[in-house]
């Protein structure tokens, strides 16, 4: 189920695969998403990702655009957010020099076409294009990993997309639970659907986070996710993701936070941890005496007690040492052990 994207592993026994988002928060500037991926690789992210997005093969010219851009039409409003050929270069390149794995979401065939020459490391489905096949089928035949966010979606439908992609020769393959609401109102994360994504279908899981702050991961991680991606935006800008973004700050929080999350998960096994050992037999009780014994004396109920340390004889022990005959002498609070027992009562416990 593990894979790797450009050296990085993704899969559940891996540090959390970060992703930055650079969304629309470069403007259509290539030196604004030059700079994001150097704040990205600054916090400790794994990858960068950019939208190719060419308007015209993306929205119809009659779509109503929203109302802060009512001066333009949709189209006009995403084509000032393309960027050609040789921009992407430019970003593959620089993440690649900062160790970071390039990612790109295509709106179009088209666009897998030149993401293809820029040698994508990656391909992410958007959430709208998740019904979209012939999309999802050509970025499964690069044989290049696939992360498909989910949002808006039935399980029918993923699996349709899974499916398609799997047929198309896709190996590697990650559904990304998400919620297509920027922001995600409180109480509508369903992050439980991490969970539910992974026992359906087997894959690698992870979060595309759309939240108004980033209190989801620690939660992500414990439901199996491996992969989490967040919008990035420069500290003091007002980007047009403003609200489900992060800083380059609050995006390294997001590492911090997911190591010691998966820390603290540990193996799952229970058994007696290294760091609790020092504490166990102060905690645990063993069989200590109430009164001083002399050698040949017969123990009755009385004379016993379970006491802390546990450093004595163990307490499914007591049957056998009442109505034994000690061998020693013992003193008030000390604590039986097994060679006080003689061997005589040893033998009728056996018998």
């Amino acid at each position: 189920m593990s894979f790797e994207i450009a050296g990085h592993p993704v899969g559940p026994d891996a540090p959390l695969f970060v992703v930055a988002e650079l969304g629309l928060n470069h403007g259509g500037s290539v030196e604004r998403a030059i700079a994001l991926v150097d704040a990205a690789a600054e916090a400790g992210a794994s990858a960068v990702k950019l939208q190719t997005i060419v308007a015209e093969d993306l929205i119809s010219p009659h779509a109503m655009a929203p109302v802060h851009v009512r001066e333009r039409s949709l189209r006009e409003f995403f084509a000032t957010f393309e960027l050609d050929e040789q921009a992407h270069h430019f970003v593959a390149e620089r993440a690649r020099e900062r160790g970071l794995a390039f990612i790109a979401t295509p709106f179009s065939l088209a666009a897998v076409e030149m993401l293809e020459r820029v040698r994508v490391d990656a391909y992410k489905i958007a959430s709208g294009d998740i019904t979209y096949g012939a999309l999802i089928e050509r970025c499964a035949g690069t044989g290049r990993p696939l992360l498909i966010s989910t949002g808006m979606s039935s399980l029918d439908e993923i699996g349709r997309a899974l499916g398609t992609a799997r047929f198309a020769g896709a190996r590697h393959v990650a559904l990304l639970h998400c919620v297509s609401s920027y922001p995600v109102p409180q109480g509508s994360e369903n992050l439980r659907a991490i969970a539910t994504l992974g026992s359906t279908f087997g894959t690698v899981t992870g979060l595309s986070d759309h939240g108004r702050d980033t209190s989801a991961v620690p939660v992500a991680v414990s439901l199996g996710a491996a992969v989490y991606e967040r919008h990035l935006m420069l500290a003091g800008d007002d980007g047009v993701d403003g609200p489900v973004s992060s800083t380059p700050d609050e995006l390294a929080d997001v590492v911090t936070v997911a190591a010691s999350a998966k820390a603290a998960l540990g193996h799952g096994f229970k058994e007696c941890l290294p760091a609790e050992a020092p504490n166990l037999l102060p905690s645990r009780r063993s069989l200590h005496a109430t009164r001083s014994l002399r050698p040949g004396e017969i123990v009755r109920p009385s004379d016993v007690a379970a006491l802390r340390p546990g450093n004595g004889l163990s307490l499914d022990a007591e049957e056998r040492l009442i109505g034994s005959r000690l061998t020693r002498s013992i003193a008030t609070g000390e604590p039986f052990e097994d060679h006080d027992v003689a061997e005589e009562s040893l033998r009728r416990d056996v018998a």
